[in-house]
């Protein structure tokens, strides 16, 4: 029997032996405490306006906010002990008596108790995983009892309810709060702390909105499954004497704890196209901070730390101007028909696979203060989205703008080479060195409507009245495709965006996005100089350090000189004026900006400035559908252009402010008056011009200006009846001396004389044209001796008055160029004096000198 005892009890100690030595093996394994992994735990960032107003958290997996334990109430501290831990304040990390007895129920009824203290809890939760082994146990048990020694217990336990896991996303005592009852901690009451206590054994089991809102059964009562929790959690309280009885009383009242039925959370966050470009803006700095490359895996390394870093990102947004245009673009009544009435939904896939009908046209616009390059506000689409990522057309949609890149591709870069306001393009349906067409040879592109071909127009005018072949005819004499696209890329548009070709550059095949086009047209009101557009202007570490300064690290550089900003501006402050720009007016403001129409209406655009803010704004189908045929980029974007921009103004008190400061000879501009044919400066000749171009006076940079003489114009006698060289059978009342242009050798024109295109140069230049130091045409319509007949006695007077009537309206012709409201009338009316005269009728001449009188007085009358 001794000898039965006795082999027993060296089997129990060489149990516990090997029991020991399988724990002492598991404590020399256990992992080294790493306090960094219960400090640095995932946290919840947060987006702010620049006044530190909050708009939105972004978060990840794990919603956390920390907090101190001083923030929180004593009673919820005390919810959480006395459910996890009573004796927590007098044990060293682990309780021996309730792993004893956890042991013993578990031995005696086969159930899983736990027996983890606070303190392991957080070891686990932090330092260790979820696993199930004694191994994990034993570890754990180690770890707390060190943590003990270098915590205190307020740490420990502002640690673990910062840590723990309360259901849903949420992480902490913070955001449960806030998650389930909408409330900061101090607001919570005391059925409230021990509801979020009781979650901890199983926060799926006793979460309280899926208990109270969204689970039901006619066989379980699921509110008092949440509710029984809780009194549970308020009992222990009382048994612990951390609240009275009294306390426990009232508090068993469940009208006490007010759960919200939908989380802030789940709600779509405000200005949602502003915020996601604003996380891809902090993304990119975050890759540029850590010196990584701009790759997929690396951007959803950013995003993730973004969202678990505790960060604080404040915005440059102004919340007044992005809900102002929200509301403006939502609300508009006005936008563009559709050619296609079957347009007008376009139906997108989401990314859950469902699928959306969106209402077309769409619209998308930018709003930034070019002064600081702050971007104000950013609206994707035409309502507000419902779902987070969806297309945001403001920044990543990039359609072709139409005329509104011809002051960035063209004109700015042209006065920026040496050409000044007056310089000259020749706006003629002439083939263009360079403009390739359809057939591979030189073509020229067609005014919008296939008309208005003017001749020699100055650069101010082309731009304008929007010349498409003027502006083509310009881009290659005075900047070239290469170095237009240069230009756009400084002015910070994506290389991947810039179609390098004539049409691209010049109008506007290139597809660019709102945002690029608000800061290259913002560039121009800056001076010429063009800095980064900003979405956020600093972050703060989770300690509120600041890490990063917008405006410290902000690229700048000069695009063109101030003098080149100043006559682009001043010349689109006429297009808005008097051009196709009209619609955009402000009442009390400065207003600068250009249309842009792309080709058959499939989409329209206006980019402008007043003295405080650039915007630019397109509206078209994101299918790239035909607007209806009437819409312009005068008539549709530069209405709402106008229409939320003057909100802006008025909603911000705004008074009128010029967009550049100081007069143009602070600029280093000069007043120059130059030949309309040549751009050359003007001479008498020019002034008399046979075709009534004249002069200009305009604006040059003063470096740039025009030092030799006009070279295209030759005083002559003229006959008014050919518009050539008097002939020797013209009669002495239709010779006049006028200057006929004249095409110097190697004059870029000159190639046209004797090819099919020479009809179209004497259309627009006069016949006097030769090539060279030729001799003149001489009239071709006088090409015989007249044979003077005496008139009949009774029409002689009105046949010398009606002669002398047609050398003066001849005369008026010289004076007005082709496009003068009732140029064609008197020239009608030349013809029809001229074809009665022969008739002796007495009637019908007086009839025909009346209609000429009335012809010549309305001349240059609208």
């Amino acid at each position: 029997m001794r000898l039965s005892f006795l082999t027993l009890l060296i089997a129990a100690l060489a149990g516990i032996g090997a029991i020991v030595g399988i724990a002492k093996g598991y404590v020399e394994t256990a992992p080294v405490l790493d306090l960094a992994k219960i400090d640095e735990q995932a946290e919840t960032s947060f987006f702010y306006d620049r006044n530190g107003k909050l708009i939105t958290d972004f978060k990840g997996t794990e919603d956390r906010i920390m907090v101190s334990i001083a923030a929180m109430p004593d009673r919820l501290q005390k919810a959480f002990v006395a459910v996890e831990d009573s004796r927590f304040y007098t044990h060293k990390g682990v309780d021996i008596k309730r792993i004893i007895g956890a042991f013993i129920k578990n031995f005696t009824t086969g159930s899983q108790q736990g027996g983890s203290t606070i303190t392991q809890q957080l070891i686990k939760n932090t330092v260790l995983t979820n696993e199930v082994s004694y191994k994990r146990k034993i570890q754990e048990a180690y770890l707390a009892m060190q943590l003990e020694a270098k915590y205190t217990k307020d740490e420990i336990l502002e640690s673990y309810l910062n840590t723990i896991y309360l259901g849903e996303n949420y992480y902490g005592v913070k955001v449960a709060a806030l998650g389930y009852f909408g409330k900061e901690l101090h607001e919570l009451t005391l059925r409230e702390c021990a509801m979020l206590a009781g979650l901890t054994t199983n926060p799926y089991r006793y979460n309280p909105r899926r208990n109270y809102y969204l689970r039901s059964s006619e066989s379980i009562d699921y509110r008092a499954i949440t509710n029984n929790r809780t009194d549970y959690a308020l009992r222990q309280m009382m048994e612990n004497q951390f609240i009275t009885r009294e306390e426990y009383e009232q508090a068993l009242n469940p009208a006490t704890a007010n759960v919200l039925e939908k989380s802030g959370g789940q709600e779509m966050y405000p200005y949602a196209h502003y915020v996601e470009y604003a996380v891809s803006d902090v993304v990119q700095t975050f890759l540029k901070m850590r010196g990584l490359e701009n790759t997929r895996a690396n951007r959803n390394l950013m995003e993730n730390e973004l969202r678990t870093g505790g960060y604080k990102v404040y915005l440059a947004l102004d919340t007044e101007i992005q809900q102002l245009l929200e509301d403006t673009l939502a609300g508009y009544d006005s936008y563009p028909a559709l050619r296609d009435p079957q347009d007008k939904t376009y139906r997108s896939a989401n990314k859950d696979g469902t699928y959306e009908e969106i209402v077309q046209p769409q619209a998308a616009a930018v709003v930034i203060d070019y002064r600081t390059g702050e971007l104000k506000a950013i609206v994707g689409s035409r309502t507000p989205p419902t779902q987070r990522r969806t297309l945001n057309r403001a920044t990543d949609m990039d359609m072709p703008v139409g005329s509104a890149i011809k002051p960035l591709g063209v004109y700015a870069p042209a006065f920026e080479l040496g050409a000044g306001a007056g310089s000259i393009a020749y706006n003629m349906p002439l083939p263009i060195e360079g403009w390739r067409g359809a057939d591979g040879k030189d073509s020229f592109p067609k005014n919008y409507g296939g008309g208005g071909y003017t001749g020699p127009e100055t650069l101010r005018t082309a731009l304008v009245k929007s010349y498409n072949t003027a502006t083509a005819q310009a881009l290659q004499t005075y900047v070239g495709v290469e170095r237009s696209a240069d230009f756009l890329l400084r002015l910070g548009v994506s290389p991947k965006r810039i179609d390098k070709t004539p049409f691209g550059v010049a109008l506007g095949s290139s597809g660019i996005t709102p945002l690029e086009m608000t800061v290259a047209f913002g560039v121009l009101g800056n001076g010429g100089v063009y800095q980064q557009p900003l979405s956020f202007i600093g972050i703060l570490d989770r300690d509120d350090n600041v890490i990063y300064d917008a405006h410290q690290h902000q690229d700048r550089r000069q695009v063109f000189n101030p003098a080149t900003s100043w006559l682009t501006i001043d010349i689109l402050k006429e297009a808005v004026s008097r051009g196709t720009g009209r619609s955009a007016q402000i009442k009390g403001q400065t207003v600068a900006g250009k249309t842009g129409t792309n080709s058959d209406q499939r989409g329209v655009f206006f980019s402008g400035l007043t003295g405080w803010y650039a915007s630019s704004i397109w509206i078209g189908h994101d299918n790239y559908k035909q607007l209806s045929s009437k819409t312009t980029g005068g008539n549709s974007a530069a209405k709402l252009w106008q229409k939320y921009m003057s909100a802006i103004h008025q909603q911000k008190g705004l008074g009128n402010r010029d967009i550049l400061e100081g007069d143009p000879a602070s600029y280093g501009l000069v007043r120059v008056t130059t030949c309309k044919v040549s751009g050359q400066l003007a001479t008498d000749a020019c002034r008399n011009d046979i075709n009534g171009y004249g002069t200009v006076t305009d604006y040059y940079p003063s470096h740039t200006v025009p030092t030799v003489s006009c070279q295209m114009h030759r005083q002559m006698q003229v006959c008014m009846m050919s518009g050539m060289a008097v002939g020797p059978y013209c009669p002495p009342e239709s010779v006049t001396v006028k200057s006929a242009v004249i095409l110097p050798t190697g004059h870029p024109l000159e190639k046209f004389i004797g090819t099919s295109y020479e009809g179209v140069l004497r259309d627009y230049l006069g016949n006097a044209i030769v090539s060279g130091t030729g001799l003149m045409e001489t009239c071709n319509v006088h090409l015989s001796p007249q044979i003077e007949e005496p008139p009949e006695p009774e029409v002689s007077g009105l046949y010398g008055e009606a002669v002398a009537l047609l050398e003066t309206a001849s005369g008026l012709l010289g004076q007005y160029p082709a496009d003068t409201p009732g140029y064609v009338g008197l020239i009608d009316a030349i013809n029809q004096l001229n074809s009665v005269l022969s008739t002796n009728d007495d009637m019908q001449i007086y009839t025909a000198m009346y209609n000429l009188t009335q012809a010549m007085a309305n001349l240059g009358v609208q």
